[in-house]
């Protein structure tokens, strides 16, 4: 069944996407209609445009229960055992839905597969890093990776994005994210008219009983009052019993949390309510062609000058820097000078990278601002390897820490992604979001997986010499720094290299006493397996 998009067009639209010349930005054609039906006067459209049975009808059970479901599997639980068994359902919950619509989930617009089973093993295998790592930096980036790729999934499956760019596919990502707020009275006032028309279709026998129901609820809720008092007066142990099953109500926290379940609950039945109804109804139009139209000389103006600057640092990089000719000013050592090159160097290079998508996206093409881009590009690269340089000579002089090895990684990401564009730059048809898309994913896998936190700390272990006692002076101080990076800065992950290095392990203590009897263990939502190895790995070393 294909997306239903609305196609009446009003000859009063004050927001016509004409204006905009092609320039490939629309405004939204259901926004737009919600500002002229409410000023428009006409009761009767305006009713109309209120309630959508037919939606409700579709995905009120379904959204009730990814409610309840992911309440139950992440409040409070950023990175536990159930966050697994959370994005199964959701997935499970988002094919219902798409069955209800005669769609597959394993099928995109264009009937294809591939790219849909992609997304479904991505999200289910950054789900387990959420429960295989305790680095609080990975759990971040999981929650940010998977909130972009289900955007992205469901963006692919409902909308036509073939004749999308980068920029294009942000924009997108943008829009379907402010869905709730923009449909923020669609699961109420649907839900009523779902009500209303259930009662219309009811007849005079149905409504009584459920005013008899109703009735009869009212009598027992004070007689049941009333008779629980008296038998929990008869009986010493049941009334034990019914004093332990309500004590929690009478428990500040406990009534917090049913305050906080109770907004996370209205606010999941909105979040999967007005996404899935809004992709399926309205979709997101963005608009199709890739050049706004801007005149070329503008770009080639300013990027022949930046090329000049570049090509005469990439100069000195080549050099100075690979070449090893360089001469630093007096009491000013190779590490300080790698660590205070690094940052700006990888800040001009992802303004490079933005440089060469916005000239695509806004400006005509032409041969020579191609040239320059793809001299920019080159000077990019150059850039790239200075940076690396950099931190690897740095990481030389102070050793690993999750940051410097992340960055590593990040610089990898910039050179393939800046690889993408300058082939877009030739070939047009390059799709430059899922090709970004399907190595970022699969990089980000590999380096979750591979537990950097346990590698970081066995390589200081190897090259700090930590635990040396009778080092003096700046390496003694340094010494000290590390042991207290591995003690109380890195995460659990890196316990299990501690093994043999029992100064290590007994001085281990990042955030909490390790204890898997604490209130953090109890509950078998929250397990966390690096967690809970390094808590045995710690309790054995400490002896208790």
């Amino acid at each position: 069944m294909e997306n239903q998009y609305t196609t009446e067009n009003n000859n009063n639209n004050t927001f016509n996407n004409n204006q905009y010349n092609g320039s490939n930005l629309a405004v939204d054609e259901e926004m737009a209609a919600r500002v002229n039906t409410y000023f428009s006067g006409d009761k009767d459209a305006q009713k109309a445009s209120k309630a959508d049975v037919e939606s409700f009808r579709k995905y009120g059970l379904i959204t009730v229960i990814y409610a309840v479901w992911h309440t139950f599997c992440l409040y409070k639980n950023s990175s536990g055992i159930t966050y697994p068994f959370y994005m199964l359902g959701t997935i499970l919950l988002i094919a219902w839905a798409r069955r209800k619509d005669g769609l597959s989930i394993l099928k995109d617009r264009s009937g294809k597969s591939a790219l849909n089973i992609f997304y479904i093993i991505s999200l289910m295998l950054l789900s387990v890093s959420k429960c295989v790592t305790a680095n609080d930096s990975l759990l971040w980036l999981d929650g940010l990776a998977i909130s972009l790729l289900m955007i992205s999934f469901l963006l692919h499956m409902y909308v036509d994005t073939r004749d999308w760019d980068v920029i294009g596919w942000f924009i997108g990502i943008m829009m379907t994210a402010l869905k709730p707020i923009i449909h923020l009275p669609d699961p109420v006032n649907d839900f009523a008219g779902w009500l209303k028309s259930r009662s219309k279709n009811m007849s005079s026998e149905k409504k009584n009983n459920l005013f008899a129901v109703a009735a009869g609820l009212c009598i027992a809720l004070p007689m049941l009052f009333v008779v629980m008092v008296l038998l929990a007066s008869a009986d010493a142990v049941f009334s034990k019993t019914i004093e332990n099953t309500f004590n929690f109500i009478y428990e500040f926290d406990y009534i917090w949390d049913l305050i906080c379940i109770a907004f996370m609950i209205v606010w999941s039945i909105w979040l999967f309510y007005t996404v899935i109804k809004g992709l399926y109804t309205k979709g997101v139009e963005i608009g199709s062609g890739k050049n706004a139209g801007l005149n070329p000389i503008i770009a080639i103006t300013f990027t022949s000058l930046l090329s000049i600057v570049y090509l005469f640092f990439s100069v000195i990089q080549i050099f100075g820097l690979f070449m090893g000719k360089m001469t630093l000013p007096e009491n000013y050592t190779f590490a300080e000078y790698a660590h205070e090159g690094f940052y700006q160097l990888l800040a001009v290079s992802i303004m490079n990278l933005a440089l060469v998508t916005l000239c695509q996206r806004l400006f005509k093409e032409n041969i020579v601002l191609k040239v320059l881009l793809m001299v920019v590009g080159a000077c990019t690269y150059i850039m790239i390897a200075s940076s690396a340089f950099r931190m690897i000579m740095y990481i030389g002089a102070y050793h690993l820490t999750f940051l410097r090895v992340f960055v590593l990684w990040f610089l990898v990401v910039i050179s393939l992604w800046l690889a993408y564009l300058l082939v877009s730059l030739i070939y047009e048809k390059t799709p430059v979001f899922n090709l970004c898309m399907t190595t970022v994913t699969v990089m980000y896998l590999f380096f979750a997986f591979a537990n950097p936190d346990y590698h970081i700390a066995k390589y200081d272990i190897a090259h700090a010499g930590v635990m040396e006692k009778t080092e003096i002076g700046d390496r003694y101080e340094y010494t000290v720094s590390m042991r207290n990076y591995l003690t109380h800065e890195i995460s659990e992950d890196a316990v299990p290299a501690y093994v043999g290095h029992e100064e290590l392990l007994v001085g281990y203590d990042p955030h909490y006493e390790i204890d898997p009897y604490s209130e953090e263990y109890k509950e078998i939502r929250k397990f966390n397996f690096s967690r809970n190895r390094a808590s045995k790995l710690v309790r054995a070393a400490k002896g208790y």
